[in-house]
């Protein structure tokens, strides 16, 4: 009986599994008043999900590992060995639903992960990078080779995805941390009931020295921006080229000769070709000046089901010049003001 209570008395209790009910209903509600179209798979929402347990998993991992040896003197042993425990999540039970999961850059880049793996597992094998990686021109030789390692340790031994340190951007890596740190804070201070100022220090202490082990210009984005660019200096950037990338199902290096070619950068080529409005990748393919043949390739391989591809092929023949001028704008302008004009429109 002592579980159903909060402060002493079953009503207590009783309203909470009432209140669990109808919150229940509530997100089953909202779920299936998403547009078809907006709604993520099954296999989509198993990836995000995944990958977000892994990505706070590995953040509270670098944080407990160095917290334990800052703790107070008169820490209790229960929570020193709940610290040291590899199968006690403490922090993800508490972020499940909570800050990070509105954090705008995070949930663009799961999805782009579970997008990777989608074509990464249905690719073939990356002779692109792998013929590059032997080219003649070192630095182009360096960076496929780069490239090449880090998408092969994007996946586990059973090919599922996993997320990378470098691959988080900086100002991501740094608030996942400080969030997990809060949560941490949370648990010692109420579970274990350590002062919250010593809990403070410890945790400061923890982060900041997880902080600097990181390198947003080793992950594998980064690399297939720079690996793009050197090619495209080179004049070896046609559309055979990334036809190619897409046909090997090499989601990060096709965005990052898109970016190139486009010169929106990647996270706006990444936002035209997820768009499922049924008009992005064609405006994006057109402002990057494929010709449709190319075109057509590159949207049957990345789009969802062949009618989708056919649709977009469709849109690609009937946007004009003009058209890709006036709709590639936005993208062409500061992310803040993209947002906002996006807020606005909602």
């Amino acid at each position: 009986m002592s579980d159903m209570r909060s402060g002493g008395g079953n009503e207590d209790g009783a309203a909470r599994l009432l209140a669990a009910a109808r919150a229940r209903v509530a997100a089953i509600a909202a779920d299936l008043a998403l547009p078809s179209e907006l709604r993520l798979s099954d296999r989509q929402r198993g990836v995000v999900t995944s990958l977000f347990a892994a990505l706070v998993g590995d953040a509270e991992d670098a944080l407990r590992g160095t917290l334990l040896a800052r703790l107070p003197a008169d820490a209790p042993e229960t929570l020193r060995a709940a610290l040291g425990s590899a199968s006690l999540p403490i922090a993800l039970p508490l972020l499940e639903a909570g800050p990070l999961v509105s954090v705008p850059q995070l949930l663009p880049l799961l999805l782009r992960r579970a997008e990777e793996h989608r074509l990464a597992a249905a690719g073939a094998d990356h002779g692109l990078l792998a013929n590059l990686a032997g080219d003649e021109d070192t630095a182009i030789a360096a960076e496929a080779m780069g490239l090449l390692i880090g998408l092969n340790s994007r996946f586990d031994a059973f090919h599922e995805p996993l997320l990378g340190r470098s691959d988080l951007p900086a100002d991501l890596r740094h608030r996942l941390l400080w969030t997990v740190a809060a949560a941490l804070r949370r648990y010692m201070v109420s579970r274990h009931g350590v002062d919250a100022a010593a809990a403070d220090a410890a945790l400061a202490g923890a982060t900041n020295a997880a902080l600097p082990r990181y390198d947003e210009a080793d992950g594998v984005e980064a690399r297939a921006m720079r690996l793009a660019g050197l090619m495209a200096a080179r004049g070896c950037l046609g559309d055979a080229v990334v036809a190619q990338a897409a046909e090997e199902g090499n989601l990060p290096l096709l965005l990052a000769t898109l970016a190139v070619r486009t010169g929106l950068g990647f996270e706006p080529a990444w936002e035209l070709l997820a768009d499922t409005s049924g008009a992005g990748a064609a405006l994006l393919l057109r402002a990057a000046g494929f010709d449709r043949g190319a075109a057509a390739s590159i949207l049957f391989r990345v789009a969802a089901s062949d009618a989708a591809a056919a649709a977009l092929a469709d849109r690609f023949d009937t946007l004009s010049d003009a058209d890709v001028s006036r709709l590639v704008a936005p993208w062409r302008a500061d992310p803040a003001y993209r947002a906002a004009i996006a807020e606005l429109a909602a």
